[in-house]
């Protein structure tokens, strides 16, 4: 893996949608998920799996599904919007298929949230997809997280074999970003805007 702070890969990582088509090696990939690997998870019970995917027929499938789900969420959207940009067409409604690399995240029974909002189902999952991201901009390669796939959960195991008791939490995209991408630039909200200390909508100040 090339030299690159940690702290200027949090700073410069963004979400790219559309990439070359130069190929990305097993040998890069297997560096990639080896940083998966080192993530933090619930009771170091590593019930994480990821499936690679090359295959360009399957790649086309996921394709599918996700502009299917897609074009529901984006059908009340003005798009032309600065603030719709993440949701415009890309490479993953178009072609997704010439995207060299999927990771599909996945988790062996998942632990059920608590609460009427089971948020905390990922926690086991999602740092190692973080993990890949970083590991990834640190190659030189963009990502995206996405999750539109799991409206078509269920033919999505029965394409790929993957077992009831698994969940497929990411699909991440990989590659090297196409021209008119680049790294860094995202707009972030100032975490002095969204921090609260001791109670909830108390400043620092205050």
């Amino acid at each position: 893996m090339q030299k690159m702070s940690l702290h200027e890969a949090l700073y410069t990582q963004r979400a790219i949608r559309n990439f070359t088509p130069y190929p990305v090696s097993d040998a890069t990939v297997a560096t990639i998920l080896d940083a998966a690997v080192r993530a933090p998870n619930g009771g170091n019970t590593q019930r994480w799996s990821f499936l690679v995917i090359r295959d360009r027929e399957t790649k086309r499938r996921f394709g599918e599904w996700y502009r299917d789900a897609w074009s529901d969420l984006v059908a009340d959207m003005n798009l032309q919007r600065t603030s719709a940009q993440p949701y415009r067409p890309s490479m993953l409604t178009q072609n997704m298929e010439d995207i060299p690399v999927l990771i599909l995240a996945c988790l062996d029974r998942p632990t059920p949230g608590y609460g009427p909002n089971p948020i905390t189902t990922g926690s086991s999952i999602y740092p190692a997809v973080q993990n890949i991201m970083l590991a990834a901009r640190a190659l030189g390669l963009g990502t995206v997280l996405t999750t539109l796939h799991t409206k078509h959960e269920q033919e999505v195991k029965a394409l790929l074999g993957i077992p009831e008791s698994v969940s497929t939490a990411a699909l991440i995209p990989l590659g090297y970003p196409a021209q008119g991408e680049s790294f860094g630039g995202g707009r972030r909200r100032p975490s002095a805007e969204v921090t609260f200390h001791e109670r909830w909508g108390q400043t620092a100040a205050s």
